[in-house]
């Protein structure tokens, strides 16, 4: 195990002996808790994880402001830092245009109040020692296992835990007829596809959950990883999320391709981010005009499905290119489905026009124009520019974590989702804090301190 000293662990001791009292202890068990918390809620109920994520931001502000006030603002001072604050300004000034004016505002007010709160937390955990880091770590890890376990029971047992909750205790979910089935007033079956959410947010926190084992003794690492890859391996494989499973097995190809070429990999990845950005619109289109929808062996419903809705929203990109229809304005488009131009008939979706570009790239570019996406464009390559200052198997895990965001991305169903915001942000938020992990610090050849790297870098991947 590498020695974890350096220069901005000396800042950690100094935080620790200003912190070091009660409160401090106290201020600890709380982010201790919130996060076994949030982690939990990963598996259990993502619709918690933004007010969740909110308190923890509250509490690293708490420790930051007493500490270091300026921290925050160094790690903004980065590439990505910069990318995604130009990126946050244009959607306030694109909602201006958006369909719905509030909503637009709503959303990027989301993601910027996401985005300082990932900040507020990366410079906390910037000030806390390996021992502390530990803590915080195995409160995360068997957060996520429970989440894990409890989200496996659910998909096992047709949801028996919410159910119960939603029956008896307080209405949890919309019980409309296509989520669940109801007798009497009371839900008695619930449409497998309502867990996605649940599993898709799972899928976000596997990577960084499998570094948490590493604050673990020695002796119990290998049993907590085979754990939790075991437990997210089989919900993810008995659920109806297609994009989910699509996403673990991206994660783990190109987590493969990491530990035998970091630099490769990187390479791959940003051509791949490039390609699947600028050329959404084109490669959107490709499916259905090679009449890949009509192969009859892809599920009609999910797959063949995205065809038909990627080729008509990116036939609406055309009508404003350069600035969008507005953030959030393909709820209100209600992209059209209409009469199939080679059968001369409507085709099965017609009835089910797309509110959800099932395509962040895609939606990118209807609502944001080509503004937007050159502008994603950079906070995705910024992010990747950041990476490669990391420790080397963080950096792997990382190459990991970006592919799977990208891989939920291709096919997701909306990108303005607070619960899948707040995942994204808790999954690299969650990369920060296993950087402070003594078992993942490394002695860098020039001398400098790799947390202070990862301080200072980690953080521009954030939401890559």
């Amino acid at each position: 195990m590498a020695s974890n000293k350096g220069p901005v662990d000396m800042a950690s001791r100094r935080a620790s002996i200003a912190d070091g009292g009660g409160s401090g202890r106290l201020l600890l068990r709380s982010q201790a808790t919130l996060i076994g918390l949030l982690c939990f809620s990963v598996g259990a109920v993502p619709r918690l994880l933004p007010a969740l994520l909110g308190l923890l931001a509250l509490l690293a502000a708490l420790h930051v402001f007493t500490v270091d006030p300026k921290r925050p603002l160094t790690l903004m001072r980065t590439a990505f830092g910069i990318a995604l604050a130009v990126f946050i300004f244009y959607l306030f000034i694109n909602a201006t245009w958006a369909p719905d004016r509030s909503a637009g505002f709503a959303k990027a007010a989301t993601v910027l109040g996401l985005a300082a709160a990932v900040f507020l937390i990366a410079a906390s955990y910037a000030f806390r020692t390996g021992d502390e880091a530990r803590v915080l770590a195995k409160s995360a890890l068997v957060g996520l296992l429970l989440g894990a376990v409890f989200l496996l029971i659910e998909i096992s047992f047709d949801e028996p835990i919410m159910r119960f909750v939603n029956n008896h205790i307080v209405q949890v979910f919309n019980a409309v007829p296509k989520k669940a089935t109801v007798v009497n007033g009371e839900v008695t079956e619930v449409t497998p596809s309502v867990l996605n959410r649940n599993v898709t947010s799972l899928v976000f926190l596997l990577v960084p959950g499998l570094l948490f084992t590493l604050a673990l003794p020695a002796s119990r690492r290998r049993t907590g990883l085979v754990a939790l890859l075991a437990l997210t391996a089989i919900s993810v494989l008995m659920s109806q999320s297609g994009t989910s499973v699509m996403a673990f097995f991206v994660g783990a190809i190109v987590l493969g391709l990491a530990a035998l070429s970091l630099k490769s990999t990187r390479i791959l990845l940003a051509a791949g981010w490039t390609i699947a950005t600028l050329l959404a619109v084109p490669l959107g289109a490709l499916p259905y005009d090679l009449g890949w929808q009509n192969w009859k062996w892809l599920p009609p419903e999910s797959v063949a499905a995205r065809f038909y809705i990627w080729k008509y929203t990116a036939d609406k990109v055309s009508e404003r290119p350069l600035t969008g229809i507005g953030i959030r304005g393909t709820r209100s488009l209600h992209v059209d489905i209409p009469i199939d131009p080679k059968k001369g008939r409507q085709t099965p979706y017609a009835l089910r026009p797309g509110r959800h570009a099932h395509n962040i790239f895609l939606q990118t570019w209807l609502e944001l124009g080509a503004i937007g996406a050159v502008l994603l464009l950079g906070v995705g390559l910024a992010g990747l520019w950041e990476i490669r200052t990391w420790p080397a198997t963080l950096q792997t895990s990382a190459c990991a974590l970006f592919a799977v965001c990208c891989a939920i991305g291709v096919t997701g169903f909306d990108l303005w989702q607070t619960w899948l915001l707040a995942s994204l942000a808790l999954a690299w938020a969650s990369m920060l804090l296993a950087a402070r992990l003594p078992a993942l610090i490394e002695l860098p050849a020039a001398g400098a301190s790799p947390i202070e790297d990862c301080g200072k870098a980690a953080l521009p991947a954030t939401m890559a």
